[in-house]
């Protein structure tokens, strides 16, 4: 098996997880891949979506606490994801 399959640490910053969860993206549309290989790839890919989910959760609570404001932050819509 690849090297998706080892455990690897999630990039730091918000754009280099982007930057990798499209790469991890274009490597499985491209079809060129095993099925384990396909599915290893899949969870490194799952695992850098949440990475970024939790990256936006704290820069909006960031965010939230420079401007003063006590409310919970409210989940992101469709419309507000484009």
């Amino acid at each position: 098996m690849n090297d998706e399959s080892s455990p690897v640490e999630a990039p730091a910053d918000f754009a280099s997880t982007l930057d990798a969860l499209e790469e991890t993206v274009r490597r499985l549309e491209g079809g060129q891949l095993g099925l384990e290989d396909a599915v290893a790839l899949f969870q490194r890919g799952m695992e850098l979506s949440r990475h970024a989910e939790a990256q936006l959760l704290h820069a909006r609570q960031t965010v939230e606490i420079l401007l003063g404001e006590d409310a919970a932050p409210t989940p992101l819509t469709q419309e507000e994801d484009v």
